[in-house]
C-alpha cells in the first residue's frame, strides 16, 4: 500500500485524469470521452508506461483513404457512374464515343477508362464507334462495388472483405482515387501495478490537492505550510524537444566554404545559366564531343552572345582549329561561334574555373566555387538532376601531380572524414594527367566516384593568358555529404521528412 501512494505522489495532473479512463480501452475512445486531443493522451499513457502502470505498444496498419480525385468523385460520381447515366437517358441507350464524351461531361482519359470498367462488368458493348447500354434495369440503379468502397473509407486494410479487395485493387489502378497509408497504432494494457492502482481510485482523486507549482503568491501567504507537494520523478522519459537548426545539407556546405577559406582560397561564382563557351569551348573541349549533347546537357531555347569576348573566342578558336601557340595541333575541326553561343544549365563547375582564369587573377593564386550544376541525369538512390560541385583551381609556376592528388586527400579526409581514398586513371579533354577520386562508402560497401580532377592543359590555359601550372579539381559535394552522414540514397539529402531531419 505504500508503494501505492508513493506512486499516486508522482502522477501528474494529466496522468491523473487519464488513469481514471483505462478502461475505455483505446486512445480514441479516452481522447473522445475528456474531450482533449490524442497526442495529450499518448503523452500520458508513455508516462504512464515509465511507472509501469500500463504497458504501450506501437502497432503497424495499413489504412486506405480517399484521394484528391476520390474525394471528387465521391463528392460527383465516378466517370463510370457518368457515363452509365448518360447511356441510360438516351432512348435507344446508345451513344457515339464523341457524344458520350460531351453528355457525360468526361476527359478523354476518364472516358477510356470508364469504357474498360463497364465492359469488364459487362454492362456496355463497344462496336465501332458505337457505345450500347447491354445492362439490365436493376443492374443500372444498382451500386457498382467501386461506388461502395468509397463510402466507407476510411478503413484499416485489414478488414476489408474479398469484394471490398478486388474494388480497391481496381480503384488503385487510376490516378489517385485511393491511398494505402501505413500508420502506427498505439495500443495499451493495463499491467498487475496499474490494476492495483486503479482500486484506490478515490486517493488519486484526493492528489489533486498537492501542490503542482511553488508560485510567489503561495510563498508570500505561506499557504504552502501543512500542504503536500507533488513527487517529481526524474528518470522518466520525457518527449524530445528539437530547436530550429539549420537544414543539415546546407550547414555542411557552409562548413566546406569556411575549411576552404581558412585554407586561403579565394570564392568564385558564376552564372547559372551560362554560355557553351565558357562551359565547354574555353576547356578544350571538342564541339562535337559527347557530352556536349542532349543527354548530358539542357539547353535553353534562347541564343547567347560571346561577342563581348572577341579576343578571348579568336584565341580559343585557334586552339581549338590548330593549336595556336600553345604547341598542340588543336582538334582540326572548324570552330563555330553558334555552337559556343549556345545558352545552357551549367553542366559543371570547371566553368567557374574557365571565367576565373579569364580574367585578372592572383599569381600565385587560389579559388574555388561551390558551383550548383544541371544534367539530365536517370534520379536514383546515387544520381540526381540537379548537384553541388565543389570546383577548386591553384595556380603557380611549381606545381605538380604530387602537390594534387595531397590536396585531394586531404579534402576526402577532412570534408568527408574517410579513411579509404583511391585516384584512378581517367580522361578529361581539359587536363593531362587526370585520376578521378574514389572514396569508399562503408554502408553502401562499394567505391563511389566523387569527381575529377587533372593539370590544365596548355591549350586551355595559353588562349586564357594563364602564366603557369593549374591544379584543377571538381568533386561532388552531395556525395561528400553522403559518405560523411552514411546516408545510402542523394534524395534524402534533400528530404523534408523532419524525422530524419533532425535526426542529422
Amino acid at each position: 500500500m505504500k508503494e501505492i501512494e508513493q506512486l499516486i505522489q508522482t502522477l501528474s495532473p494529466n496522468e491523473r485524469i487519464i488513469l481514471q479512463y483505462l478502461q475505455l480501452g483505446s486512445v480514441s475512445k479516452i481522447s473522445k470521452e475528456l474531450k482533449i486531443d490524442d497526442t495529450a493522451v499518448k503523452r500520458a499513457l508513455e508516462y504512464l508506461a515509465n511507472k509501469n502502470i500500463v504497458k504501450i505498444e506501437l502497432k503497424q496498419s495499413k489504412i486506405i483513404t480517399l484521394g484528391d480525385n476520390g474525394a471528387l468523385y465521391f463528392k460527383h460520381e465516378l466517370p463510370e457512374r457518368k457515363l452509365l447515366n448518360a447511356l441510360a437517358n438516351e432512348r435507344d441507350k446508345k451513344l457515339t464515343l464523341k457524344n458520350a464524351r460531351e453528355k457525360s461531361n468526361l476527359s478523354e482519359n476518364e472516358l477510356s477508362i470508364s469504357l474498360g470498367v463497364l465492359k469488364g462488368k459487362e454492362l456496355i458493348s463497344l462496336s465501332d464507334d458505337i457505345i450500347s447500354l447491354t445492362a439490365k434495369e436493376h443492374e443500372i440503379g444498382k451500386k457498382l462495388p467501386e461506388e461502395k468502397f468509397l463510402e466507407i473509407l476510411p478503413i484499416n486494410f485489414s478488414q476489408l472483405s474479398d469484394e471490398q479487395k478486388f474494388a480497391f485493387e481496381n480503384l488503385r489502378k487510376r490516378k489517385d482515387i485511393v491511398r494505402l497509408e501505413e500508420t502506427k497504432e498505439l495500443s495499451y494494457e493495463i499491467t498487475h501495478l496499474g490494476n492495483e492502482l486503479l482500486k484506490n481510485l478515490d486517493k488519486v482523486k484526493e492528489a489533486s490537492n498537492l501542490i503542482e507549482t511553488l508560485t510567489p503568491d503561495i510563498l508570500m501567504a505561506e499557504a504552502w505550510k501543512n500542504k503536500k507537494f507533488r513527487h517529481y520523478d526524474i528518470t522518466s522519459k520525457v518527449p524530445s524537444i528539437s530547436g530550429g537548426k539549420q537544414q543539415p545539407y546546407y550547414e555542411f556546405l557552409q562548413d566546406t566554404r569556411e575549411h576552404l577559406l581558412s585554407l586561403g582560397f579565394k570564392e568564385a561564382e558564376g552564372p547559372l545559366v551560362e554560355l557553351s563557351f565558357f562551359n565547354s569551348d574555353a576547356l578544350f573541349m571538342p564541339q562535337d564531343h559527347p557530352a556536349r549533347g542532349i543527354h548530358d546537357i539542357y539547353f535553353v531555347k534562347q541564343q547567347g552572345d560571346i561577342s563581348k569576348y572577341r579576343k578571348l573566342v579568336n584565341e580559343v578558336r585557334k586552339a581549338h582549329e590548330n593549336g595556336g601557340k600553345t604547341g598542340s595541333e588543336g582538334w582540326k575541326t572548324e570552330f563555330s561561334e553558334k555552337i559556343a553561343s549556345k545558352l545552357v544549365l551549367r553542366s559543371q563547375g570547371t566553368a567557374v574555373s574557365a571565367r576565373i582564369l579569364s580574367q585578372p587573377h592572383e599569381m600565385p593564386g587560389k579559388y574555388f566555387s561551390i558551383a550548383r550544376c544541371y544534367r539530365p541525369d536517370i534520379i536514383d538512390a546515387s544520381h540526381n538532376t540537379e548537384f553541388n560541385q565543389i570546383e577548386g583551381i591553384v595556380i603557380d609556376e611549381s606545381l605538380n601531380l604530387k602537390n594534387l592528388l595531397g590536396l585531394l586527400k586531404s579534402f576526402a579526409e577532412n570534408m568527408a572524414g574517410s579513411k579509404k581514398i583511391k585516384f584512378v586513371p581517367a580522361y578529361f579533354p581539359f587536363t593531362e594527367p587526370s585520376v578521378e577520386v574514389h572514396i569508399y562508402h562503408e554502408k553502401l560497401g562499394k567505391w563511389i566516384e566523387l569527381g575529377g580532377a587533372g593539370i590544365f592543359r596548355p591549350e586551355l590555359t595559353g588562349p586564357l593568358g594563364v602564366k603557369g601550372k593549374v591544379l584543377a579539381w571538381g568533386l561532388g559535394l552531395d556525395r561528400l555529404y553522403m559518405i560523411k552522414n552514411n546516408i545510402t540514397d542523394i534524395r534524402q539529402i534533400f528530404s523534408t521528412n523532419l524525422e530524419f531531419l533532425r535526426g542529422k
